[in-house]
C-alpha cells in the first residue's frame, strides 16, 4: 500500500499536473455532486459570481458584451476571463455548473505543475512535493475551480508571468531577448485582461527588467521593450473598444471609484456613514459619494451601469486619498490584514460578524505563513524573491475591496506562500527538530 502511495508522489513536473488536475476534478465532483444535494449549496451560479458567466453566454449568443440581451455595454469587466467561458456557455445552462470544471482544473492542473517546478529548481524535489502538498489541501482551490470566477486563470497567469520574468531578471531564461520577451508580454497583457488590478503589476515587473538591463546587460533591454509592446499591441484592441463605445480612455477596465469605497465603508472610521446592519456595502456606498439610486437600479453585477458615475466616483476616490491620507493608510493596513487573517479585524468592522469562512481562512493562512517565515530566514535569496512575488501582486488590491471569501484575491499569492512554507518545514527536518521531538 505504501509503495502504491509512493507512486502518487510527482517526480515529473508532468506528474505534478495529472495529480494536480484529477485531484480538483475530484473535489469539484465531490461539492458539486454530493455536498450540494446534501447542503443545498452550489446548486447554481449564484448572485456572487462578478457576471463573468453572463458575459461569457452573451458572447455566445451574439449579443455582444452585456450581462443581459439589450443591457447597457460592460465596462468594470475585463474581456479575458468571460471569452475563457464561451466553450462552456454554449452548453445548456442547467449543464454548464458541471462543464465548468474542467477546464478550470486544467488551469489547476498548469498551477500545481508550475509551483512543483518552480519549487524543484529553487530549492530541491522534496521541497517541490511539499508546496504541491500544500496548495492541494488548501479547499478554496477547488471552491473556486467550481465557480465562474477569475481567479484561477489570473493565478496560472501570474505565475508564467513571473516565473519568466524572474528567470530572466536573474539571467537564466535560456530563451533569445525577443523569445522571452513575447512569453513575458503575453502572460503579462493575459493577466491585465483578466483583472485590471494587474496591469501595474506587469508594468513594474517589466520595468524592473528594463532598469536591471540598462544597468548591467544593454544586450537585454530589447526583452523588456519588446515584452512592454507585446503588452500594448494585445491591450490595444480592448482600449480602443471602451474609447469607441464610453468615450473615456480606459485601458483594461473601470470600477476602481465604486470598489475604493466598497473598501471605506467596510470599516469603522474611514467614512462618517460606514455600512449598517442589513444594508449592502454597495448601498452604503452610493450613500458616501451622494449618487442616487440603489444596487439594484445603479450598478449590475457591482459595477456602474452609466459611465458618468464611475466618474464621480474615481473622481471622489482621488479626493478622499489625497485628504485623508492617514485614514488610506489604515485601510489599505486593515484590508492588507483581512486578506489572510479575518478574524484578526473584527474589532474594525463597521458590522461586526465572523463567520466560520473567516476562521477557516485565517487558520490555513497562519498555517502557511508561520513556516514560510522560517523558509523567507532560512533561505533569504530565495524567499525574498518569492515575497515580492506575493507582494507585487497583492498590494494593488489593498487600497480597494471588502472582504472576499474563498481566497478569491489572495489565491494568486498561495502558490509563493505555499513553496515558503515547504522551504521553511524542510528547515525542521534538516535540523533533526522532528527527530530530537520523537
Amino acid at each position: 500500500m505504501i509503495s502504491d502511495l509512493r507512486k502518487l508522489v510527482p517526480g515529473k513536473d508532468s506528474q505534478a499536473f495529472w495529480l494536480s488536475f484529477f485531484l480538483c476534478l475530484f473535489f469539484c465532483g465531490i461539492i458539486l455532486f454530493v455536498v450540494s444535494p446534501i447542503t443545498g449549496l452550489s446548486r447554481n451560479f449564484g448572485a456572487g459570481n462578478d457576471g463573468y458567466i453572463q458575459l461569457a453566454r452573451s458572447l455566445a449568443a451574439g449579443d455582444g458584451y452585456v450581462f443581459e440581451k439589450g443591457g447597457p455595454p460592460v465596462f468594470h469587466r475585463p474581456p479575458l476571463y468571460p471569452l475563457f467561458l464561451v466553450p462552456v456557455a454554449i452548453f445548456p445552462e442547467n449543464l454548464q455548473r458541471y462543464v465548468i470544471i474542467i477546464p478550470q482544473s486544467v488551469l489547476v492542473g498548469f498551477i500545481g505543475m508550475m509551483i512543483f517546478k518552480i519549487a524543484r529548481q529553487l530549492y530541491n524535489q522534496t521541497v517541490g512535493t511539499a508546496a504541491l502538498l500544500f496548495f492541494l489541501i488548501n479547499p478554496w482551490v477547488y471552491w473556486n475551480a467550481k465557480n465562474p470566477m477569475a481567479a484561477v486563470l489570473q493565478t496560472f497567469l501570474y505565475l508564467i508571468f513571473a516565473y519568466f520574468s524572474s528567470r530572466e531578471l536573474f539571467n537564466k531564461s535560456g530563451f533569445k531577448p525577443r523569445q522571452i520577451g513575447l512569453i513575458i508580454g503575453a502572460a503579462g497583457a493575459g493577466l491585465a485582461l483578466t483583472h485590471a488590478a494587474m496591469l501595474p503589476a506587469v508594468l513594474l515587473l517589466i520595468g524592473i527588467l528594463f532598469v536591471k538591463a540598462l544597468i548591467k546587460s544593454r544586450k537585454r533591454i530589447s526583452v523588456s521593450l519588446f515584452a512592454g509592446l507585446v503588452v500594448i499591441c494585445l491591450i490595444a484592441p480592448w482600449t480602443y473598444r471602451n474609447w469607441i463605445v464610453f468615450h473615456k480612455f480606459i485601458p483594461v477596465s473601470g470600477g476602481g471609484g465604486l470598489a475604493y469605497f466598497n473598501g471605506n465603508v467596510h470599516w469603522r472610521g474611514i467614512e462618517a456613514e460606514p455600512q449598517r446592519k442589513g444594508e449592502s456595502y454597495i448601498d452604503a456606498s452610493l450613500m458616501v459619494l451622494g449618487i442616487e439610486g440603489t444596487e439594484t437600479t445603479a450598478t449590475h453585477w457591482k459595477g456602474f451601469k452609466d459611465i458618468a458615475q464611475e466618474e464621480i466616483a474615481n473622481k471622489k476616490m482621488i479626493e478622499h486619498i489625497k485628504n485623508h491620507p492617514l485614514l488610506f493608510a489604515k485601510k489599505v493596513v486593515l484590508n492588507s490584514t483581512e486578506y489572510y487573517f479575518p478574524v484578526f479585524t473584527k474589532s474594525f468592522l463597521a458590522i461586526k460578524y465572523v463567520t466560520i469562512e473567516r476562521w477557516g481562512l485565517s487558520v490555513f493562512h497562519l498555517i502557511l505563513w508561520v513556516p514560510a517565515a522560517v523558509g523567507i530566514f532560512a533561505f533569504r535569496k530565495e524567499g525574498l524573491l518569492l515575497l515580492v512575488g506575493i507582494v507585487c501582486y497583492s498590494i494593488w488590491y489593498f487600497p480597494f475591496a471588502t472582504f472576499i471569501g474563498h481566497s478569491l484575491y489572495t489565491l494568486g499569492t498561495i502558490p509563493f506562500l505555499s513553496i515558503m512554507a515547504a522551504a521553511g518545514i524542510s528547515c525542521f527536518f534538516q535540523s533533526g527538530f522532528f527527530h530530537r521531538s520523537s
